[in-house]
């Protein structure tokens, strides 16, 4: 229970920060095709290589100590959306670093840049938080800004989680304020793992409704995974779109794919990967010599 009572604290002290914002920013909707397609049920789930566009308390829970992650789509055929990343874990700490950038036609880009430390604290859950830097670039015309994201994940079972997150506070761009998004999440794991159903709320900074999101992942054999989800946004079941998608590893290297289906404005094809320098870097074991 006074675990339970910390997220709502923590969402309501986040929620008095975010009051009065104007404006939106694409990467808000998240990237990575293993969150997506589980229709961006990922808040409490966040265990890979996009963790900061999810919930960055997650990035220390990424099971790689050194690692590089990538993703890329072409968002509903419109907005082309890339995003680099790379992290370091050492003990209950970690740091990572991460480039996003997002483009529609030939006069409008914006970048972002993300510095993201996360720790573990004690067996209460992790915490985290990034330091943003956008340059969005319209018709020629530059302009900056910088923000920060913070988010918590807690063990409440061990087959539970729950995450919160505040993305984007503080931005300000071209004199308008973005508006920052808040977000609650739900993870359940069963039969070790093998199954993982997640369920999302995102918010405005006025605690309007943005989207609900729910997926499932199931593990058929080792490294190999797929999943299914369901977003719907602004809670109109009407408006609802589903994804798919699949996963598999093998010698470091995770690769997901995930299918937005989606009528308006379109279908989106998502593409990540993973990789875990782990086994490079690890000492050699001597093989031992003739005995005398």
């Amino acid at each position: 229970m006074k675990r339970l009572a910390v997220v709502v604290l923590l969402l309501g002290a986040l929620g008095l920060i975010g009051l009065g914002y104007e404006g939106s920013i694409v990467f808000q909707g998240g990237h990575g095709a293993k969150a997506l397609s589980m229709g961006g049920a990922f808040c409490a789930l966040a265990d890979d290589g996009t963790v900061a566009l999810w919930n960055p308390a997650g990035l220390s829970l990424i099971g790689s100590q050194i690692w590089l992650s990538g993703a890329t789509q072409n968002l509903f055929g419109m907005v082309g959306h890339q995003y680099v990343a790379g992290g370091y874990k050492f003990g209950d700490y970690a740091v990572g670093l991460a480039w996003s950038m997002a483009t529609a036609g030939a006069k409008y880009s914006v970048n972002l840049f993300v510095g993201t430390v996360g720790a573990k604290i004690g067996d209460f859950g992790t915490l985290g938080a990034n330091l943003k830097y956008y340059s969005e670039t319209i018709d020629g015309a530059t302009a900056t800004g910088f923000g920060f994201d913070v988010g918590l994940l807690i063990p409440v079972t061990p087959e539970i989680s729950v995450g919160v997150v505040a993305k984007d506070l503080g931005v300000t761009i071209s004199g308008q304020t973005v508006v920052p998004q808040y977000g609650a999440g739900v993870a359940v794991k069963l039969l070790d793992g093998a199954v993982a159903l997640g369920a999302d709320v995102a918010l405005d900074g006025g605690f309007n409704p943005l989207k609900f999101g729910a997926g499932l992942q199931f593990v058929l054999i080792e490294n190999l995974a797929i999943r299914a989800g369901v977003a719907v946004p602004e809670f109109n079941f009407d408006a609802a779109y589903f994804s798919i998608g699949a996963g598999f590893g093998i010698a470091g290297l995770t690769v997901d794919a995930a299918y937005v289906l989606k009528d308006k404005p379109g279908e989106t094809l998502v593409l990540s990967a993973t990789f875990s320098f782990d086994e490079l870097f690890a000492p050699t074991t001597p093989e031992p010599g003739p005995r005398r």
